[in-house]
């Protein structure tokens, strides 16, 4: 990470993050795929990409995340890319670095390279397709494989986007810790109506449109392995922070739900913290967000 952002963080000052990438794929009008969502722009709309990088840029994002939330090799088999794996999240950094350069602005940008541990999606739904889910060997072996690819591509920190169990959260992270790169962790997570905290539950959520289902992001073979649990939010927060990881947060979660997500994240995480709450509704048929929070709510 450039040092002087680093500096930043270690010093306690605030560091402002770039907003959605995939949304704004989906706005502009770029290739949303059935099973790898907005994975495929960084080939068929890279253009497209750089000039969503460029925009956070220059609208004050001190960090920008590369467009790999969906391109790990078992999501990107479902959109018959697994074979160009490493050449789409590389291709992702670079568009990231590149606008980075472009806009030549004085102060430090980071890049984050994005991680995740969601799955291909069946079309027009939110259930994996059995087709592409790994074995637990091979989603160990396809997260190493990410990682050291957005590592060696440049990118400054790993950035792991939507974590809401204990086991794959886990992999993912010995995978990202195992880089050497310093690692951002983001927690989704959902309350339950007696007030509990626990990790993201899609059938908690009324985000995503759709038939109520096993959380979309379970990995494993056979239906015993996509059974899915939802650990209490502090058991996730110790499970990962024992793994390693520079700074925690709350992402991907409703406005509602991140505040008392981040009171839990206090009380069990001593080091720096983020905030990215999301304030849509996920629509599987076209594969578009549905903004639900207007502007002046969400800043207040």
């Amino acid at each position: 990470m450039a040092f002087t952002l680093q500096e930043k963080l270690l010093s306690g000052q605030v560091i402002i993050l770039d907003g959605a990438t995939g949304t704004e794929i989906a706005r502009l009008g770029g290739e949303m795929h059935s099973a790898a969502w907005c994975a495929v722009a960084n080939k068929t709309h890279p253009d497209m990409v750089r000039q969503i990088h460029e925009d956070y840029v220059q609208a004050g994002a001190d960090v920008i995340t590369t467009n790999t939330f969906a391109t790990c090799r078992h999501v990107l088999a479902g959109a018959g890319m697994a074979d160009e794996t490493v050449a789409i999240n590389r291709r992702a950094v670079e568009l990231a670095c590149e606008a980075r350069d472009r806009v030549g602005i004085s102060r430090p940008v980071a890049v984050a390279g994005s991680l995740s541990n969601t799955l291909a999606w069946q079309q027009g739904t939110n259930i994996p397709d059995p087709r592409y889910i790994p074995n637990p060997g091979q989603e160990a072996d396809n997260y190493r494989e990410m990682a050291d690819t957005l590592a060696n591509a440049g990118a400054d920190f790993l950035l792991l986007e939507m974590m809401l169990d204990v086991v794959h959260a886990s992999r993912l992270m010995e995978a990202a810790v195992a880089t050497g790169l310093p690692v951002w962790v983001g927690i989704s997570c959902s309350q339950l109506a007696d007030g509990t905290l626990v990790g993201w539950d899609i059938n908690q959520e009324g985000r995503v449109r759709g038939p109520r289902q096993r959380n979309p992001t379970a990995v494993g073979s056979g239906d015993d392995n996509l059974a899915w649990e939802t650990p209490a939010l502090v058991e996730i927060i110790q499970a990962l922070k024992s793994i390693g990881g520079e700074a925690f947060g709350i992402m991907h979660s409703t406005v509602e739900t991140t505040s008392p997500g981040l009171a839990v994240l206090f009380e069990n995480w001593s080091g720096p913290v983020m905030a990215y709450p999301e304030t849509m509704i996920f629509d599987h048929d076209t594969h578009r967000a549905q903004i639900k929070v207007s502007e002046p709510d969400f800043a207040s």
